[in-house]
């Protein structure tokens, strides 16, 4: 059994049109605008982690900032007897 490939097609207003079914002029467009699609996707995709960025430190500084009012810090300091040795520990909270 032969397998199929898809031949490239872009859609405008809802309709379908394969690369083959236009004239050489037509197939060049038609490759600038299948390149534009992909930028536009690959655009798409980094716009969305830049949000996750910005997201991310945004909260930071507000962890920051209420951390500084509330008199916490992420990393605070436990002190503990191990026999006669006190051992200072740093733990995230």
């Amino acid at each position: 059994m032969e397998q199929v490939e898809p031949k490239p097609y872009v859609t405008i207003d809802g309709v379908d049109i394969n690369v083959e079914d236009l004239p050489e002029a037509g197939q060049g467009v038609f490759g600038r605008l299948q390149r534009l699609n992909q930028k536009k996707v690959n655009q798409t995709l980094d716009l969305e982690e830049t949000q996750a960025a910005i997201n991310f430190f945004s909260d930071r500084i507000v962890q920051i900032i209420n951390e500084e009012k509330s008199g916490t810090t992420e990393v605070e300091s436990e002190t503990k007897t191990i026999g006669d040795v006190e051992v200072t520990e740093e733990s995230d909270s």
